[in-house]
């Protein structure tokens, strides 16, 4: 990811907490993971996988933050 776009990102995502609080809160950690295909992958039939973390991130909060995630989706809350 170029740096242009890992700040453009970094920076929609503090947007969306901003928003979503509503006290302009800081973000302290995120993962992004995105599915995506293209015109030979649809031929195939073949989906792509992307992963993001925040700048500076150790992997245990990555991995936390994933597995917080998975608990979500597995209770059905879709609270943000």
């Amino acid at each position: 990811m170029s740096e242009q776009t890992k700040a453009a990102l970094d920076e929609a995502i503090a947007a969306h907490a901003a928003d979503v609080s509503g006290s302009g809160g800081i973000i302290t950690g995120y993962v992004l993971f995105a599915a995506h295909v293209n015109g030979r992958a649809l031929e195939s039939g073949g989906t792509g996988y992307m992963s993001e973390f925040a700048e500076g991130q150790a992997w245990h909060v990555a991995y936390g933050l994933a597995q917080m995630l998975l608990d979500q989706v597995a209770s059905g809350d879709d609270d943000d």
